[in-house]
């Protein structure tokens, strides 16, 4: 089966990229979610682990004053609730959907279910799993030890679109909140990335031009 090429961003990356997702389309009626309608919440029970067919996500924990921070944006192709179904604990962050989507919502008999059809499945889920531990480590270290605007040359290149040519879909609020900055702040730092050639912005979109620039930048 060929492997999905579709990708979302950081915390992404390539990393995130399941193989063989092609596999869930046809398992169930997917479920239509609008714009701002909530997935999950914090502290709910983990029911489903969910593969998103079209639309984008947004994950996120909330603080008890409103604060939200993102932890991760997902596009067409990837899973997400994944740790707390497999560990069976409360939901530790919230998930809503940024635009229309389908998502179609596997529960553990569905789950079971592919890993007795396709047994590769099981270790591509471990892998997946492990990259996205490595992928938070990594944004841990970048957040205690990089400047603003070294995070924002790392989360570019990190999330380069496989496609030549192709544009980072992202806000700068979600970049903010992806790298622990203010919108400000990662406003002023691509604009000054856009001056030195490095990037082009546009509406919900950001296209690399010099990606060893800011490879080198990044650190």
């Amino acid at each position: 089966m060929p492997s999905n090429s579709s990708s979302s961003f950081n915390v992404e990356g390539s990393i995130f990229r399941l193989k063989n997702s092609e596999i869930f389309d046809g398992l169930a009626e997917p479920k239509v979610y609008q714009r701002e309608q909530i997935i999950y919440q914090q502290g709910d029970e983990p029911e489903y682990v969910y593969y998103l067919k079209s639309g984008r996500v947004q994950i996120y924990v909330a603080s008890p004053g409103g604060a939200e921070r993102i932890l991760a944006v997902f596009t067409a192709g990837n899973l997400f609730g994944k740790s707390s179904f497999f560990d069976k604990m409360p939901r530790a962050s919230c998930a809503k959907a940024l635009q229309k989507s389908e998502i179609v919502r596997v529960d553990k008999s569905m789950m079971m279910g592919l890993i007795a059809r396709y047994p590769q499945f099981a270790f591509d889920m471990l892998e997946y799993l492990s990259g996205t531990i490595r992928v938070f480590s990594g944004q841990i270290e970048n957040m205690s030890f990089l400047t603003a605007d070294r995070r924002v040359a790392r989360f570019l290149v990190e999330n380069l679109p496989a496609a030549p040519g192709a544009g980072i879909a992202c806000t700068h609020d979600e970049i903010s909140g992806v790298i622990g900055a203010s919108r400000v702040t990662v406003s002023k730092i691509l604009n000054r990335f856009a001056q030195n050639g490095w990037i082009e912005t546009g509406y919900r979109e950001i296209r690399v031009r010099d990606a060893e620039a800011l490879t080198a930048f990044g650190g």
